[in-house]
C-alpha cells in the first residue's frame, strides 16, 4: 500500500519508486522468460515484435508484426500479458492497490511491453507523452508500472524525465512526441532527472509526463517491462465493442 505521502509525491512529480515488489527468483524467471521468447524457444503466436533500429534512428524502426527471427534485438514486444509468469507479475498486489485508487474495481491494460535496449545499440526515444487520439481510446489511461529487467544506468539508455512536466497535460491532441519549440521550452536537460534503476525495481509514472530515453553505449543489454493500466470500461473509439484484456476485477485474465 502507498501512504498519502507517496500519493502526494507522485502527484508531484509525475513519478515514484516503488521499490522491488518481485523476489530474486521471480525477477530470473522474467529474465529467462524473455529471452526465451526473443529466441524463439517459447512461440507465442499473438504478440507483436518490433526490431531495434540499425542506426539508432526514431524514425528508422519498423513497422513490427510476428516473430521474425531468434535474436536478442527486438526493441520491443508486446501483449505480454498472454504469457503466465508476466501476467502473475503484472497482477502483484501493490499493483492491485495503486490501479485500485486510480481506476477502480475492474482494471484493463493498454499495454503489457517488452522494451529492450540491445547490447552496444539501441533506439533513441525522443520526449515524449503516452496518450492522446493516437491511442483511439475513449478516455485517456494515466497511469503505467515500469519495471528494469536489468540494471537501468545513464550508460545503457535509462529513462530520463521532466518531473512535474505531467500538469500541463496533453501538449497536443494527438499525444506523443512534441515539437521542437515545445522540448525547449518544458524539456530543458537541467530540469531533467534520470531514473537509473537497480535489477527488479517498480517505477510509478504518470503517462504525461515528458520522457525519453539515448541509446545503450555498453556490452550488457537494458531491458525494461511496462504496463499501462486503465479503468476496465475503457473501449476504443473506433470499435466501441473491443475490449481489452483485464487484470483485475471481473473477467481479470488468470495465470493458470
Amino acid at each position: 500500500m502507498l501512504s498519502d505521502t507517496d500519493w502526494s509525491l507522485f502527484e508531484d512529480q509525475g513519478y515514484l519508486r516503488l521499490g522491488q515488489p518481485s523476489s530474486a527468483d521471480e525477477l530470473s524467471a522474467l529474465q529467462i522468460r524473455i529471452d526465451d521468447i526473443m529466441l524463439g524457444k517459447m512461440r507465442c503466436p499473438g504478440m507483436y515484435f518490433q526490431m531495434d533500429s540499425e542506426t539508432g534512428a526514431y524514425g528508422d524502426v519498423g513497422a513490427g508484426g510476428e516473430w521474425a527471427e531468434a535474436t536478442l534485438n527486438y526493441r520491443k514486444i508486446e501483449q505480454l500479458e498472454m504469457d503466465p509468469l508476466y501476467l502473475k507479475y503484472m497482477q502483484n498486489p501493490l499493483f492491485r492497490s495503486i490501479t485500485r485508487r486510480v481506476c477502480g474495481e475492474d482494471v484493463s491494460i493498454y499495454r503489457a511491453m517488452f522494451m529492450n535496449k540491445p547490447a552496444n545499440r539501441g533506439t533513441v526515444l525522443p520526449y515524449h507523452q503516452d496518450g492522446g487520439t493516437q491511442w483511439g481510446l475513449d478516455r485517456n489511461p494515466l497511469i503505467t508500472v515500469w519495471t528494469a529487467l536489468d540494471k537501468a544506468t545513464i550508460a545503457n539508455g535509462c529513462m530520463q524525465v521532466i518531473p512535474g512536466s505531467h500538469k500541463h497535460g496533453l501538449f497536443s491532441d494527438r499525444g506523443h512526441t512534441i515539437t521542437k519549440d515545445q522540448e525547449a521550452e518544458f524539456a530543458n536537460d537541467e530540469d531533467s532527472v534520470y531514473l537509473e534503476a537497480e535489477p527488479g525495481e517498480a517505477i510509478l509514472l504518470h503517462n504525461w509526463m515528458l520522457h525519453r530515453s539515448g541509446v545503450n553505449t555498453i556490452s550488457s543489454p537494458r531491458r525494461a517491462f511496462t504496463v499501462c493500466y486503465m479503468d476496465g470500461g475503457t473501449r476504443s473509439i473506433q470499435d466501441p465493442h473491443r475490449s481489452f484484456p483485464h487484470v483485475f476485477g471481473k473477467s481479470a485474465l488468470s495465470p493458470d
